[in-house]
């Protein structure tokens, strides 16, 4: 549980990477652009105007509506179905990136409210033409997380992420293992079927 509510936070983090164009124009690195969107994010929690219970919806909105544009999210979606993702046709790659989408905010979204006081520190940046990665340490609590972005050059000079890993588990491989033994045994129609229920007994708790 520690481990998927740090996820939440790391999540939003990313959420705000920043367009070249916010960026002063130039070229701009993996690593900075974590800065920049890091920066950003520890404004928005600290921002006394969007905290309370009455500003919940308001708040989460806020990210959620530039949090996925700034994810890889097909190619999240790809990697964490693994090889089963090639027997798909073009509408249930559609779909399964839309339920992954979904998941991932309900999952994750929510738990951002109590990481205003982190500090993230920058070990080294990695650049291998148009993939890079950025290893940090995250502090906080009397902890020293260890946390890496894999990130991959898009259109416009963006750096867009694919995998985060949290103490040396990969985002993607560690939904791979959940989805892997669910096709095998029940196919890819019963994994949708499985998120979809999920994602509906999540709605629920909400609404309750």
């Amino acid at each position: 549980m520690a481990r998927v509510r740090f996820l939440g936070m790391v999540l939003c983090l990313m959420a705000f990477v920043l367009p070249q164009s916010l960026l002063g124009g130039e070229e701009v690195g993996p690593r900075r652009q974590l800065e920049a969107s890091i920066n950003l994010l520890l404004e928005v929690l600290r921002d006394q105007a969007l905290k309370g219970d009455e500003n919940l919806v308001l708040r989460r909105q806020r990210i959620t509506e530039v949090v996925f544009t700034q994810f890889d999210l097909p190619r999240m979606a790809k990697l964490s179905l693994g090889r089963d993702w090639n027997d798909l046709h073009e509408n249930e790659c559609r779909n399964f990136i839309e339920l992954y989408r979904k998941l991932l905010e309900k999952s994750y979204i929510a738990t951002i409210d109590s990481y205003a006081n982190e500090e993230v520190v920058y070990v080294k940046e990695i650049v291998d033409g148009e993939k890079a990665e950025v290893l940090t340490l995250v502090i906080g609590n009397g902890r020293e997380i260890p946390l890496s972005y894999k990130l991959q050059l898009g259109t416009a000079g963006r750096w867009l992420v694919y995998d985060v890993i949290i103490e040396n588990v990969s985002l993607v491989r560690n939904y791979r293992s959940q989805f892997a033994p669910i096709v095998k045994k029940k196919g890819f129609a019963g994994l949708v079927a499985q998120m979809e229920e999920k994602l509906a007994a999540n709605e629920k708790d909400s609404d309750g």
